[in-house]
């Protein structure tokens, strides 16, 4: 099998490449949609959206909190008649926007680990405690001893 040379980053970038070019021209496409959307949404709105994706002559906006998206999608009538003005999104039917938010982390909730008590070792407390003469002492010890004997 002949080892072919690897490509160019800059050739599987242009517009015209198979393979990341139609990527490349739709990412840009939404940057451009984030310019218009800030210039036509006023302060501090505009701060708080941006354009996620378009397909199918549909816009999806993302707000980063609920009370950003509420207030997106009542400007939503104002910013479609605005937006179909512009070259390419004459077509352009509807506006959803979603709540994403930002700066927080998606981390998976930690498992808690239990310790556990050997049948063996709960005797050894229970044989302990026998020999305390501190009551308070001799109580705790046979708490826990207990906890071992009901894991066992």
């Amino acid at each position: 099998m002949p080892i072919t040379a690897p490509k160019r980053l800059a050739g599987l970038l242009k517009s015209g490449s198979e393979s990341l070019g139609p990527l490349l021209a739709h990412v840009r496409r939404l940057e451009d949609l984030n310019k218009m959307l800030r210039e036509q949404l006023p302060p501090p709105l505009n701060q708080h959206c941006q354009a996620a994706n378009l397909r199918d002559d549909i816009l999806l906006l993302h707000a980063d909190s609920p009370a950003w998206a509420m207030k997106l999608r009542y400007s939503a009538p104002v910013m479609l008649e605005r937006l179909r003005c512009q070259p390419g999104l004459q077509q352009l039917r509807t506006i959803n926007v979603k709540v994403k938010p930002t700066g927080i982390a998606t981390t998976p909730a930690k498992k808690t680990r239990h310790a556990r008590m050997s049948e063996d070792t709960a005797k050894l407390l229970d044989d302990v405690a026998g020999a305390i003469t501190d009551p308070t002492l001799r109580a705790s010890l046979l708490r826990l001893a207990r906890h071992g004997k009901l894991r066992a």
